[in-house]
């Protein structure tokens, strides 16, 4: 394992270089025209797969989804919620904003979620909640496991709107073999959707899809400071692992995590269809095209400044119109 002096050192080299990238250009989806409109023609839709989660999706396939049988409840209604008083924000690192700030650092001012930052404009920020009703739960390291928990803070809170952003780390792990099953995932999942079904049952609830990790990979594999930072602090060994290789095994090894991520993608909206007041962003983030001014610098795995903006931006687009 690095030492903390040894990564520091890597992370200030790479603070101090100059990517000399130009402004990423508007983030699209790889499988979605100009303007927001799908391959088939379609334009995406609030709790709607995007084309890369549709059953063709090898992961899928593999997984054994099936489309959820929605329960009478599940139904959509019409009507807009009203304006929440109140929200949490359930995570990971992600949602601390780690990385914005300082390096290996949380910085929830410029959280995506639950934000102050102007820079961000988060979604306590377009709803107008002042600090002290918007709390952020995530806990940077958190897996799926640790969502019960994040689950029953909320309700102690009584908030009236919650955002998920869980499960990164559950794919990004030391090794291959020790990412989380889609059925464990499954699990846990439920049961932290269950604490607050039971204990808020009139809050909305967001949940946001996983990020593609292969995406990240792909930005960042051309960069010394990027392939540095990745094997000294151990980054997502399961995805980034001698990540210029192009060994089939390694090739193959990157296909599979990516394959996972889609795998956890169908969990979370399978078992959020089954209550009226969850709604999934259809893939959105999934989809989200981070380029090179998205992700930070100092890690070169975690949203920057800009990408905790364009997650703002993207779940707002696909999250709940209010009344």
């Amino acid at each position: 394992m690095a030492t903390v002096t040894t990564v520091a050192a890597l992370l200030a080299l790479s603070s101090c270089k100059d990517s000399g990238d130009k402004p990423a250009a508007a983030p699209a989806a790889a499988d979605n025209q100009p303007g927001g409109v799908n391959a088939d023609g379609h334009s995406p839709e609030p709790g709607n797969r995007t084309a890369s989660e549709r059953p063709s999706a090898r992961a899928g396939e593999r997984a054994g989804e099936r489309s959820p049988t929605p329960t009478p409840e599940a139904a959509t209604s019409s009507a807009a919620p009203s304006r929440p008083r109140s929200m949490a924000a359930l995570g990971d690192s992600i949602t601390r904003g780690f990385d914005t700030c300082s390096p290996l650092q949380d910085c929830p001012d410029k959280s995506w979620a639950t934000g102050t930052s102007s820079e961000v404009n988060s979604h306590a920020t377009r709803l107008g909640l002042p600090a002290n009703a918007a709390f952020n739960n995530a806990k940077t390291g958190a897996r799926m496991v640790d969502l019960p928990a994040q689950a029953r803070t909320a309700v102690g809170e009584r908030v009236d709107y919650v955002t998920i952003l869980m499960g990164a780390n559950d794919a990004c792990r030391p090794s291959e073999r020790e990412m989380t099953s889609p059925a464990t995932f499954e699990s846990q999942f439920r049961e932290a959707l269950g604490v607050l079904r039971t204990g808020l049952p009139n809050a909305r609830v967001l949940v946001v899809s996983l990020p593609d990790v292969g995406r990240m990979w792909e930005t960042g594999e051309d960069e010394f400071f990027a392939r540095a930072v990745w094997s000294t602090a151990d980054i997502c060994q399961s995805m980034l692992e001698d990540p210029q290789s192009t060994k089939p095994a390694d090739l193959d090894r990157r296909q599979r995590v990516r394959d996972r991520v889609v795998a956890y993608n169908a969990k979370l909206r399978e078992v959020c269809a089954t209550w009226q007041h969850c709604r999934y962003d259809g893939g959105a983030v999934n989809a989200q095209r981070f380029g090179k001014n998205d992700l930070s610098h100092w890690d070169w795995f975690h949203p920057s400044v800009a990408g905790q903006r364009a997650l703002a931006d993207v779940t707002s687009k696909q999250g709940f119109t209010w009344g």
